[in-house]
């Protein structure tokens, strides 16, 4: 899956901003996590199995190499940045 494929999947589902897309960076860098190592500045720490069969976004993943989920989970750790300076988070 792409990043430009990923944002228009997001936009569709995302109904909480915080939470949707603290579970879609999270579910990335579980995945990522099995192939490769996540960046430090992600600060991921894998907790339990780690990649989550229940996750919305578990299969959209599961297809994606390891490119691609570095390029979409930079793009959700930026998001999640922006979304802490604009005060959206919990």
């Amino acid at each position: 899956m792409t990043l430009k494929e990923f944002k228009k999947e997001f936009r569709l589902i995302c109904t909480d901003t915080w939470g949707n897309t603290l579970e879609a960076w999270f579910e990335c860098a579980a995945h990522l996590n099995e192939i490769a190592y996540p960046p430090k500045e992600w600060e991921y720490e894998q907790k339990g199995s780690g990649k989550d069969k229940d996750s919305y976004w578990y299969e959209f993943f599961d297809e994606c190499d390891a490119d691609e989920l570095l390029e979409i989970g930079n793009f959700l750790f930026r998001y999640c940045s922006y979304l802490k300076f604009k005060g959206i988070s919990y």
